[in-house]
Formats: C-alpha cells, sequence, structure tokens
C-alpha cells in the first residue's frame, strides 16, 4: 500500500487507521503510520460523532478543516498540494480547453503563498483585462473583495477563469499611484499564444516575440530563420521574457530548428536518478552554423519550457564542434529556475493530489531547478527614475526652469495665432503599443547592439568561426553589466 493513502486515509475518516492497521505495513511505514496518530485524534475530538468542540460544525465547515489538514500534508514544496473538489474541477475545465477568462498573465508559482499580491507580468493583446485597463506590472490584491494572501497560483488562477460574459473585480496596486485602483473585467475566451514578429531594417535584424509557446510556435521560428537566412541578414532576436512555458512539445520541435536530428533536449529523472522520460530531436536542423547569428532574451520570469529552450541551445552552443558551430546566444536575465515534474493523482470525493515526482535535467545532466538559465550576457531592464528623481529634474534640472528664463524665439516672435494640433482619439492597436514600447526597450537595444558588434568582428576577423572565438571576442568589447577594473591615476 503507498504512503500517499495511508496519509490521506487518517484525514479523511476515523474508521480508516483501523482497516489500514489490518494490512501488512514495512517498519517504515507502521512508524510514519504511528506518526499520524496525532492527526487522527484531533479529527475524532473536533469533527467526530463524539466532539469536545464548543459548538456543532457544518458539513461545509468539516469538510474545511480536513482539506486544510490535507493540504498541510502535501504542500511540501512550493509545487505540491491538495486540490481541493472545487479547484480540481477548474483544473479539469483547463485541460480540456475551457478558456474563459481575463487574460492575465502571472508567475507560474509564488516565491511565498503569504506574499499579499501577484503581479501582472504580461497581458494578452486586446484582451478583456488590457480592454478594462489592468497594466503590465500592476501588482493584485484581491479578486471580488478576497484577499490574495496565503493562496497558490492555481487558486488564483481559478477565480480569475469563468465563463464568457461573467464579471470579476480585481483591486490592483500601481506604481506612482497611492490608493489600490479598483477595475471590473468581463470574461472572453482567451487565444492561446502572444507572438510578434518584426524586421528592423536600420539594422538587418528580425525580432520576434513569443510569449507562450503554442501549436504554431514553431511554424513561427521557421518562417523567421527562413526569411534572415534568405535576405542574409546580420541576426535575429527570439524574445522568451516572461514566457511562463505552454505547450512543452513545442519547445522541444523548436530545439530541433537548430541542432542536429536525434540530439537529446531534456530528460527527467525521480528520486532515486532514475531516468523517466527523455525527449530527443525529431526533425533536420533549419538553422545554418554560418551567417545569421541568434540572440534570445531571456528574464526572471522566463520558466519551465522556455527555460528548457533556452537552457539546451546554450549548453550545445558551448559543447558543439566546430563542424556543428551553433551561432546562437542567450542574453538578458537570469531565469525562474523551474525543473521540476508535477503529476496529478486523483483522489476520492472529487479531489486530486498535485505532488512534485522527478526533475528536468538539460543535455549533459544539468540541473534547471531552483538555478535557473544564466544568460552569456547579463542585460538588466532599464529602471526609470523615481519619482523623487523626476521631480528634482523638474523643478531644478534645466534652464527652462527658472523663472522668467531667455526665450531665443521672443526676439523675433510675431503675432501670428499658434495653430492647435488636432490629435486623433482613435486608440492604437496592440502591435503599435508594442512597436513603441519596444522602439525604447533598453535590453533590445543593447541585443542589437551585440550583434551589430558581433557582425563587424566577423568582417574584421574572418578566422573567427567557433562559438567560444565570438563569445571571447564580444566579451572583450562589450562592457554592459560587468564590473569594470578602474586604476587610478595618481598626481
Amino acid at each position: 500500500m503507498k504512503i500517499r493513502f495511508l496519509l490521506l486515509a487518517t484525514c479523511l475518516s476515523t474508521y480508516a487507521l483501523a482497516i489500514v492497521l489490518q494490512t501488512d505495513l514495512t517498519p517504515a511505514e507502521q512508524q510514519l503510520l504511528e506518526s499520524s496518530g496525532p492527526l487522527n485524534d484531533i479529527f475524532a475530538l473536533m469533527y467526530g460523532p463524539k466532539s469536545h468542540y464548543y459548538k456543532e460544525l457544518t458539513k461545509e465547515e468539516i469538510k474545511e478543516g480536513i482539506e486544510d489538514a490535507c493540504q498541510a500534508l502535501a504542500h511540501r514544496d512550493p509545487h505540491s498540494g491538495f486540490i481541493g473538489s472545487q479547484e480540481c474541477q477548474a483544473l479539469s475545465d483547463k485541460m480540456i480547453g475551457y478558456k474563459g477568462g481575463v487574460g492575465i498573465v502571472v508567475p507560474g508559482d509564488r516565491e511565498d503563498k503569504d506574499d499579499e499580491t501577484v503581479p501582472v507580468i504580461e497581458l494578452v493583446p486586446d484582451g478583456p483585462a488590457e480592454k478594462a485597463g489592468v497594466k503590465a506590472g500592476d501588482k493584485i490584491i484581491e479578486i471580488d473583495n478576497e484577499l490574495l494572501k496565503g493562496l497558490k497560483i492555481d487558486e488564483v488562477m481559478t477565480k480569475l477563469r469563468g465563463e464568457k460574459g461573467t464579471k470579476v473585480t480585481l483591486k490592483v496596486i500601481r506604481a506612482n499611484n497611492q490608493d489600490p485602483i479598483e477595475i471590473t473585467i468581463t470574461r472572453d475566451i482567451i487565444k492561446d499564444e502572444i507572438s510578434l514578429a518584426f524586421y528592423i531594417e536600420k539594422h538587418d535584424i528580425y525580432y520576434l516575440l513569443l510569449s507562450i509557446f503554442s501549436e504554431k510556435s514553431t511554424k513561427h521560428v521557421e518562417e523567421i530563420l527562413q526569411a534572415a537566412h534568405k535576405k542574409g541578414s546580420k541576426g535575429i532576436i527570439i524574445d522568451l521574457r516572461n514566457n511562463t512555458g505552454g505547450l512543452f512539445d513545442a519547445a522541444i520541435d523548436i530545439v530541433g530548428l537548430f541542432v542536429p536530428k536525434g540530439s537529446l533536449v531534456a530528460t527527467t529523472k525521480n528520486r532515486h536518478n532514475k531516468v523517466i522520460e527523455s525527449w530527443k530531436t525529431k526533425r533536420k536542423p533549419l538553422a545554418r552554423t554560418e551567417g545569421v547569428s541568434i540572440f534570445f532574451i531571456v528574464n526572471n520570469y522566463t520558466a519551465s519550457a522556455a527555460e528548457i529552450l533556452a537552457g539546451s541551445l546554450k549548453i550545445y552552443a558551448q559543447k558543439a564542434s566546430t563542424k556543428e558551430n551553433l551561432n546562437v546566444f542567450i542574453v538578458g536575465t537570469e531565469t525562474f529556475g523551474k525543473g521540476s515534474v508535477q503529476e496529478v493523482i486523483p483522489l476520492t470525493n472529487e479531489c486530486a493530489l498535485k505532488m512534485t515526482t522527478a526533475l528536468y535535467y538539460l543535455p549533459f545532466d544539468t540541473c534547471v531547478q531552483g538555478k535557473g538559465i544564466a544568460p552569456d550576457f547579463f542585460i538588466e531592464p532599464y529602471t526609470p527614475p523615481s519619482d523623487t528623481v523626476k521631480w528634482m529634474h523638474a523643478q531644478f534640472g534645466k534652464e527652462s526652469v527658472l523663472k522668467k528664463h531667455i526665450k531665443p524665439h521672443e526676439a523675433h516672435q510675431t503675432n501670428k495665432k499658434k495653430e492647435s494640433k488636432k490629435t486623433s482619439e482613435k486608440e492604437e492597436s496592440w502591435k503599435n503599443k508594442r512597436k513603441d514600447l519596444l522602439a525604447q526597450d533598453y535590453m533590445l537595444q543593447n541585443t542589437i547592439n551585440l550583434i551589430d558588434l558581433l557582425h563587424i568582428g566577423k568582417k574584421a576577423y574572418p578566422k573567427m568561426t567557433t562559438h567560444k572565438e565570438k563569445l571571447d571576442f564580444l566579451n572583450a568589447q562589450y562592457a554592459t553589466g560587468k564590473k569594470l577594473d578602474l586604476t587610478e591615476i595618481k598626481n
């Protein structure tokens, strides 16, 4: 008899213990069962027919107490836990394609379940949340007047999901706003992916955003690779920032566009270090070893399948022979570090146990769990100046803020009436908004600089062909994100 059923039995019934005792147990199982005695006693004293509690508990209160006890037993890591009947139904709906929601992307897991907020890291373009006024960077503190402290991400997502046309009210904290903002959203059907492609003509570079992996993701990458190779472009940028995963097989297929057919991408191992499952590429690569440089941008919200994609390509680029030279580089910040596998095991009363059963390993036995993927080039996002700095700059930072400052045009002032410019009130599309943000994106700009620098280096040093030689060249020429050695000049 498996231990998980022993433990859950003590949660669900006082009579289950007597039944279990009649079975043959190993000494370790017997010891574990005996140590669970206090749990059985508490159940009998508070919830049993001879309860000593000061009031009679309702069926709902008894059920809640049992589920709390099961949760305490199951929550041994951030990803394992007991799933109650209501949450289990929501998970089932998700697995069969039920997609009514608000269009908000949140982290795959909370660092601390007792955090009071859940950050909005991305919005589905033209989705219900974006239309209602939610912004990336907002922090959700309440959903339908219920505080989020103590809730798992799965529970938060359950509250956000619902049937098309129903409403949900969020209370969010926004930067530069003193008071929380209340936003009511009408749920709708949410599409699976967020992808966007641009050609940066001035630098001859292609850009592709993949915020989640779907069945179409491999095709998007394939089309970008073909276009760049056909044009002989300098490089390609694939943006995996805020990509929390999605369709795992799509990530494996994308790796197959870069490395030889049959290359190992990932394995899972159990507690005994035994390989449970492995994934290898199934197609011939499309990316060439020469010419176009390919840079992946990642950040701390790049997680799960996106980490496996970025991590495996980084490893193969470093380990590849001269013949198999892989022209791929990773830039940005360290990724999230989720490299664990969870299974959902059905239990009685329409409940389930979500349990971590294995860890993911990248090629050459590289573990991602808790570590993440370190980029080849560390580029942090630009941090805008604080409100205080902005105020100081506005009040004292330039000549034009001084009273009665000199205005050159006043010397030649005419009496011509200023013509008022009419601005269009039409809202920009999501693509144009994203385009404007990317035009000022510090991490993207630095990635473009790296591609331009590598392009110049390859022209100056034609014999620079291996990945290591290119990496060494860029490290020698590129100073951003590195600690500088400063030598004092003495008088």
